[in-house]
């Protein structure tokens, strides 16, 4: 699929939302990732529920989280494809996903090189299914949903992609302050740094395929649980925010390119309409 035409296929579909749709999602996102996210995590400090009781908590809101969304986007007409979930070009989705996760997948062997290779234990595989839950649930919410109806209230399309890496970011503090933060305050600020680019990078491989296939590819690899236990000599932070980096760099380098050749591509379209005309 030529440049010109990725981007003018994501512009097509997101200007299909208006303001209503831009409205609904932002009270979407306050209600849930706000008020119901700060609301558990203050339940969760305040009550002796053990993490497996947790866990089903966490897990039954995030699957709410998700049929909420289905419910809205069906009650305004709209189609599963406008989340990005749909059966086009799907292997090539999956291709673009894969050929990028490396960058984050090489940072779980971090654990096992500095650490003695000591596995974890028999809970993995229901550790790792639960960060793909996750994962899914904030890659249709902030990337599918939120982000594409945005774009009905902000006509420019970086502030908006910003707008929603700005919501991605936020989303991430309410739990975290009230269940405390183990870590220095620039830290913490490089998280948040983190989270926003993330996102951009997110929209940038949703937008190659109007897919969510590529983003939820990208989200398991950078949360993919170590199969070690253990960080041996290098702090936790490192294995997150060194590939996060490595990943943005790339992703907003090809995004940059992938601009400049757009506006090429649409100035030939521009001279030949005029010599056709």
């Amino acid at each position: 699929m030529g440049v010109f035409l990725v981007e003018l296929q994501y512009e097509q579909e997101v200007s299909k939302f208006d303001k209503k749709d831009a409205i609904i999602a932002i009270i979407f996102f306050f209600v849930y990732f706000i008020l119901i996210t700060a609301a558990l995590a203050a339940l969760y400090v305040r009550t002796d529920l053990s993490e497996g009781t947790w866990q089903i908590i966490r897990n039954t809101s995030r699957v709410i989280n998700l049929l909420i969304i289905v419910t809205i986007v069906k009650l305004r007409g709209q189609t599963l494809a406008s989340i990005g979930l749909h059966g086009k070009n799907v292997r090539a989705a999956v291709v673009l996903g894969l050929g990028l996760a490396p960058i984050f997948l090489a940072a779980r062997f971090v654990p096992g090189f500095t650490g003695g290779w000591q596995l974890q234990s028999d809970t993995y595989i229901f550790i790792l299914l639960n960060v793909a839950l996750a994962a899914i649930r904030e890659d249709i919410s902030f990337v599918g949903f939120v982000q594409t109806r945005l774009h009905g209230l902000v006509k420019n399309k970086n502030s908006a992609i910003n707008l929603g890496a700005a919501f991605f970011m936020l989303a991430h503090l309410p739990s975290r302050l009230i269940q405390g933060v183990d870590m220095p305050v620039i830290l913490f600020l490089l998280l948040m740094v983190n989270w926003f680019f993330m996102h951009r990078a997110f929209v940038i491989l949703f937008k190659r395929y109007y897919s969510i296939i590529p983003v939820f590819i990208m989200h398991l690899a950078s949360n993919f649980p170590s199969p070690w236990q253990g960080d041996g000599s290098v702090p936790a932070w490192v294995t997150v925010i060194v590939p996060t980096v490595i990943f943005v760099v790339i992703v907003e380098f090809w995004h940059d390119k992938w601009n400049k050749k757009n506006e090429t591509e649409s100035s030939w379209e521009n001279i030949n309409g005029d010599y056709d005309s």
